[in-house]
């Protein structure tokens, strides 16, 4: 048997994982993007904190495995998720530090300026009151 037909005999017919993994890359992009961003930014943490995957589960109150799973960066975390994480590394995912919540929101030490609703984030406007009803 020669080189070709060696290769012809053991070739892989299959398209294996690829196809599947491209297109839950593609379905799931608009999360995933973030989930890796925030597992990078986890791991640099942990690494100058000298944090093992194990110490960080004792502060989340989960498993070194969940732990190792967040920081694949393959997982749709809720905001609880990250929240705890950012408290436990003393990080901020969501919002800057020092950045306003709200997009004319004050920074620290300066005064509340007059906020529109038209100004809130994702376009929050808080219902009016209703009071009761008269007769």
């Amino acid at each position: 048997m020669n080189a070709i037909e060696f290769l012809r005999a053991n070739e892989h017919n299959g398209d294996g994982a690829f196809l599947s993994e491209a297109q839950f890359l593609k379905n799931n992009w608009s999360w995933l993007k973030y989930s890796y961003a925030i597992a990078i930014k986890v791991r640099s943490a942990m690494a100058e904190q000298g944090m093992t995957q194990k110490q960080l589960a004792e502060v989340l109150h989960c498993t070194q495995q969940h732990v190792s799973v967040l920081l694949n960066g393959r997982v749709n975390m809720t905001l609880e998720t990250i929240a705890k994480l950012e408290d436990a590394l003393g990080l901020s995912f969501i919002q800057a530090e020092n950045e306003p919540l709200f997009l004319n929101s004050p920074r620290p030490g300066e005064k509340m300026p007059n906020i529109k609703t038209s100004s809130l984030v994702d376009g929050y406007s808080p219902r009016k009151k209703k009071g009761p009803k008269k007769r």
